[in-house]
């Protein structure tokens, strides 16, 4: 008997994605403050690293993406487009601050929130869908690399009073870090490229 192959295609994650009600929270609210100037606009291959992960987000998930942002709001809106924005005004009060304000303006009968940071400049649409696949509704998926958990990761709707709550810079790497909760790490090195100063951006 002849053996079956199936072929796995970015229509399936499309899928999958519709399937499961998934918002998209896109952390962006930090003040640049070793950078120099507002890194959400900094360019990187023909686009600013903010909008860079928006059209990787959209490329999944094109209805239910959320961006934070906080510092030099005014500098950074006119360049998004393609998401909702939500401002939030006590940005200085950390990382946490900044994913509970998300988190309670995103879909109310959102079955997962998928935490992403704008400055992971090599995360991709296709690491967004491998994470989606891991993801059964009920479970954490976090990106594991450094020889520690951390974002992107998904978290199920139990966790939204924990995420809601959150303050200062208690962010959702130490929320993993100290959950009780299963959490299914997927091997992502490429996440541990993130962009603080100028001279961490590759020549291009």
């Amino acid at each position: 008997m002849p053996s079956l192959i199936f072929l796995i295609t970015e229509d399936f994650y499309d899928v999958l994605s519709m399937r499961r009600n998934v918002a998209v929270l896109i952390l962006a609210a930090g003040g640049s403050t070793r950078f120099g100037s507002p890194k959400q606009v900094a360019l990187f291959q023909g686009q600013t690293l903010l909008q860079r992960c928006i059209n990787s987000a959209c490329e999944v998930f094109p209805n239910t993406v959320t961006v934070v942002l906080g510092a030099h709001y005014e500098k950074i809106v006119p360049s998004v487009t393609g998401v909702q924005i939500v401002h939030n005004q006590l940005w200085q009060q950390g990382l946490g601050g900044s994913i509970a304000c998300g988190v309670k303006h995103i879909d109310s009968a959102a079955e997962a929130v998928f935490i992403l940071l704008a400055d992971q400049i090599y995360i991709s649409a296709e690491h967004i869908r491998l994470m989606l696949e891991a993801f059964d509704g009920d479970n954490i998926i976090a990106a594991s690399y450094s020889g520690a958990r951390g974002v992107p990761a998904i978290f199920p709707r139990s966790c939204f009073e924990e995420l809601g709550s959150l303050v200062g810079d208690v962010g959702a790497k130490k929320l993993l870090a100290m959950t009780a909760r299963p959490v299914v790490e997927i091997s992502l090195p490429w996440a541990a490229v993130d962009i603080d100063r100028v001279e961490d951006l590759p020549a291009q």
